[in-house]
C-alpha cells in the first residue's frame, strides 16, 4: 500500500496580496506595518508581569494612531465610500489596525492607496523637526515604516472578535517574549518524528526527545462520563511524565488539554494554523504554556496555505493532524 504523503511547509511572501481578491471590494482587513529596522519608537512596554503588560505610546505613536483614524474619514470624503476603523493597537515597533471597507472603492483607489497615504503622513510626522523621535533616524528622510504591509482578510464568523482579542493580547505576548526569549523563539523547518516531518515550532522542543510520548485521540461522540474516563486515563500518563501529543480537536481531547494545562503537564499541540508568518505566534494558553516550558506547539502547515485559509477545519485536516500526532508518539 502506498504511503500517504503529507505536504511540506512552503515559504510565503508576507507582503504579497492575496491572489484573486478584489482589494476595492467591501471587506474587513487586519493591517500590520513595521517600522524601518524594527526601531522601537512608537511606544514602550510597561508592567511588572504579563497580566499588567501595557504599551505607553510615544508622541509619534499617538500620531500614527490618530492618522490611521483620520485616513479612514479622509478616504470617505475623497471617494464617497464609507471606510471605518474598527480597532487598532500600537506596539513599540509595529502597528495593527482593523479597517472596514463598507462600500466598493473606486478602481483607482484600492486598499493599497489608503495604506500608502497613511504611511506617507506618518513619515512626514517623523521628519518634522518638532518630533522628538526624529533624531533616531538619518537626516535623509528615511520612511517611518518598512515597505509594503501585511493584510489578513476576514472570511469567517467570529473572526473579527478573534482579531480584536489578538490585538488586545499583544502587550502580554510581548512581555512573555521579552522575559522568556528562548522559550518563545520560533524554530523553522524543525524536524521531528519517525518520518522526519518538518514543522514551525514554538516552545519546549526538548519534549520531542522525551522517552515516552503518547497520542491523545478520542472519539467525537462520547458521553460526559466517557469523556471523564478519557481525561483520567491520559492524566495518569501525563502525571508520570509521558508527553501527550494531539491536535486536541474533539470535546474529549479538549477536556484532556484543559486538565493537563491546569497542572502544567507536558504537551505537544499540533495546530492547523501557520506559525511561519512574521507576526504570527501561538495565542492564549498555548503561548503561556510555551513560555512556562511545559508545551510545544508545532505547525505542519504554512501560513496562508490552503489548510490555514479554510473557513472551518475539515475531516481530512483532522485525519492529517492525527497522522502527525501518531508519528510523533512512541507508545
Amino acid at each position: 500500500m502506498e504511503e500517504k504523503k503529507i505536504k511540506a511547509p512552503i515559504k510565503h511572501n508576507r507582503l504579497r496580496r492575496m491572489d484573486n481578491h478584489d482589494y476595492t471590494s467591501t471587506c474587513i482587513y487586519l493591517i500590520t506595518v513595521t517600522t524601518v529596522e524594527r526601531k522601537r519608537i512608537l511606544g514602550s512596554l510597561v508592567g511588572g508581569n504579563a497580566s499588567e503588560a501595557a504599551i505607553v505610546p510615544t508622541e509619534l505613536g499617538a500620531y500614527v494612531a490618530e492618522a490611521f483614524r483620520k485616513t479612514a474619514s479622509e478616504t470617505t470624503k475623497k471617494t464617497g465610500c464609507r471606510v471605518q476603523v474598527l480597532h487598532y493597537k500600537i506596539m513599540p515597533d509595529h502597528f495593527h489596525g482593523i479597517l472596514y471597507i463598507r462600500d466598493t472603492l473606486p478602481n483607482d483607489y484600492p486598499l493599497g492607496k489608503i495604506i500608502a497615504a497613511w504611511k506617507s503622513s506618518c513619515s512626514h510626522a517623523l521628519w518634522d523637526a518638532s518630533s522628538s523621535s526624529a533624531q533616531n533616524f538619518s537626516v535623509e528622510k528615511t520612511p517611518l515604516f518598512s515597505r509594503g504591509f501585511n493584510d489578513r482578510i476576514l472570511f469567517r464568523k467570529g473572526q473579527l472578535q478573534t482579531w480584536i482579542a489578538y490585538l488586545n493580547d499583544n502587550p502580554r505576548r510581548l512581555w512573555l517574549k521579552t522575559h522568556f526569549p528562548n522559550r518563545l523563539r520560533k524554530t523553522y523547518d524543525f524536524q521531528a518524528g519517525k518520518k522526519g516531518h518538518r514543522y514551525t515550532a514554538v516552545g519546549n522542543t526538548f519534549l520531542v526527545t522525551f522517552p515516552e510520548r503518547i497520542q491523545v485521540r478520542c472519539h467525537r461522540n462520547l458521553t460526559q462520563e466517557e469523556i471523564q474516563a478519557e481525561v483520567n486515563k491520559y492524566m495518569k500518563e501525563a502525571r508520570r511524565g509521558t508527553v501527550l501529543v494531539s491536535p486536541f480537536i474533539s470535546p474529549a481531547e479538549k477536556a484532556v488539554y484543559d486538565a493537563c494545562y491546569e497542572e502544567k503537564l507536558p504537551m505537544i499541540h499540533i495546530v492547523n494554523r501557520g506559525l511561519d508568518g512574521q507576526f504570527v505566534y501561538p495565542s492564549g494558553r498555548d503561548l503561556t504554556g510555551c513560555s512556562e516550558g511545559f508545551m510545544l506547539v508545532l505547525a505542519p502547515y504554512a501560513d496562508y496555505s490552503e489548510e490555514t485559509r479554510a473557513v472551518r477545519i475539515t475531516r481530512t485536516q483532522c485525519l492529517n493532524m492525527n497522522d502527525y500526532a501518531a508519528d510523533l508518539s512512541n507508545c
